[in-house]
């Protein structure tokens, strides 16, 4: 025994497997954060084995060749086993890359992933053959059985696999894609592997569909050729005003709607007409499918707004329609009224006061392109859009746009500060001028009311409305509403004011 291992002990052999064992240890220790240089040792570290097993006459694809010493043996198999293994670990590498200069890396994933099975089970098999010189016709034939039960019983996985090699290369989908699967389930791909395709849902779930259900269902992909995605609502309005007065009025609804792409435009469309009713089909476009709800609220939010400043009534149920006094209420209400309802600033107030504030609005008319206020300008008055949309630009940025209810001029009424932007008409318009005198009362009677103009103020002084250039601030008394209301929330140390 102890001349074996002292024939061992003098292999050089065995002195390269000791030094490529401790290699790969220190390699793994000092490389474990960073794959490309354990890679660039392997690769070494294959290079020097091939030129050692050559010096030593050990050729990797010939049968392994007795000495009569166990240890010099095992020694020698050893290394012909990390030969191989190594060889094919660098033969995988190689295709990967081949792969990856193509630039098509998903296709590259699962064909990488099938040639790499495919070259390690061929160094499995020349392992077999050359370092325990053992046939393999014996192992191929048994594997074939193996294969045949294995598929039997992993039919529904196969299915899975091969209908994903299949989705892999006719691509009808990638991840980031917004997809709706026939009887499956919507939402965006995430991830795509082997059994099944990953999709987040619109509540935020994780959806794991299997490929073979896939590959069976229609699959409608939002995000292709483009993102733009189509959304259409249905708009029924009553039966006494004209279909072409009410395009218009829907017209300025979707142009009023920042969310909604321009490109290819809104379209509507005259449904059906009956006593009950007049049905309108509303398309319109979003830039992807993640933006369709919030689109869709808004876009249904200004509808109503436009409809109910233009005084036209949304279709009621049979069984909910209104009978003739309150229909007579409703219509002796005038338009001015109906609009204060509309503006969150008067909302708060009640029936009678919104009739006395109506009474002192004035209407202003603007035609299209009109400008109504240039940077620069300090506006003295609330200004109340009652119809039409108006867009609010700086710099020739646009920043927002203007609808019915909503309302201009809050900094330099309050703060008496200048205009940085400019206010111009996108449509004809109508706008409703209120005085500052007019509204210190409405604000002293009403804080609710304050607030949301305090509100308002803030949100145009974040879109950049003061100006450097400022006007004269007026002097602020603690006494009147005004002045009590800037001392609140306009005080150096007020959160509104650093902000």
């Amino acid at each position: 025994m102890r001349a074996i291992i002292e024939s061992a002990a003098g292999d050089p052999l065995v002195a390269i497997l000791a030094l490529l064992a401790t290699g790969m240890g220190l390699s793994y220790l000092l490389f474990r954060d960073r794959p490309f240089g354990r890679a660039v040792v392997r690769i070494i570290c294959l290079i020097l084995l091939t030129v050692v097993l050559r010096h030593a006459d050990i050729i990797p694809y010939q049968p392994l060749q007795s000495t009569g010493a166990p240890i010099r043996d095992v020694v020698h198999a050893v290394l012909k086993i990390a030969w191989w293994l190594w060889a094919a670990w660098f033969v995988v590498g190689v295709m990967h890359a081949l792969f990856r200069v193509e630039h098509r890396p998903h296709e590259a994933r699962l064909a990488h992933d099938l040639l790499a099975g495919v070259v390690y089970l061929a160094a499995l098999f020349a392992i077999v053959r050359y370092v325990f010189d053992l046939p393999i016709e014996g192992m191929l034939a048994t594997s074939g059985v193996i294969a045949i039960i294995l598929g039997l019983a992993l039919q529904s996985t196969l299915g899975d696999v091969f209908s994903g090699i299949v989705l892999s290369f006719s691509r009808p989908y990638r991840p980031g894609d917004w997809v709706t699967i026939e009887g499956a389930t919507e939402g965006q791909v995430i991830e795509t592997n082997w059994r099944a395709t990953h999709i987040l849902t619109g509540r935020r779930d994780l959806a794991i569909v299997p490929n073979s259900s896939i590959a069976k269902a229609k699959i409608v992909n939002v995000s292709s050729p483009c993102g733009v995605h189509g959304l259409s609502v249905t708009i029924e309005t009553e039966s006494d005003t004209p279909p072409a007065q009410c395009i218009e009025v829907l017209q300025r609804a979707t142009l009023n709607c920042r969310a909604i792409a321009r490109t290819p435009p809104p379209t509507i469309m005259v449904k059906s007409i009956k006593r009950s009713g007049t049905a309108y089909d509303v398309t319109f476009f979003v830039e992807e499918l993640a933006a369709a709800t919030s689109a869709q609220n808004e876009m249904l939010d200004l509808v109503y707004r436009h409809l109910a400043a233009a005084g036209i009534d949304m279709a009621l149920a049979s069984d909910e329609r209104c009978g003739p006094a309150i229909a007579a209420a409703s219509a002796a209400r005038t338009r001015p009224e109906r609009l204060l309802d509309l503006s969150d600033v008067f909302r708060p107030l009640t029936a009678t006061e919104r009739s006395i504030v109506a009474a002192k609005l004035r209407p202003q008319l603007h035609d299209r392109g009109a400008t109504l206020v240039r940077p620069g300008a300090v506006v003295q008055s609330l200004f109340v859009v009652a119809e039409g949309v108006l867009a609010v630009t700086r710099d020739g940025s646009e920043v927002f746009r203007l609808g019915p209810g909503d309302y201009f001029g809050v900094i330099g009424m309050l703060a008496g500060k200048s205009s940085a932007v400019t206010i111009s008409g996108l449509t004809p318009a109508t706008t409703y001028e209120l005085s500052h005198e007019e509204l210190k009362p409405i604000l002293a009677a009403n804080p609710e009311a304050s607030r949301k103009l305090t509100e308002a103020l803030a949100r145009w002084q974040a879109a950049g409305e003061i100006g450097t250039a400022a006007a004269p601030t007026p002097v602020i008394t603690p006494t009147s509403p005004i002045g009590t209301l800037l001392a609140k929330y306009f005080h150096p140390n007020s959160p509104l004011a650093q902000r």
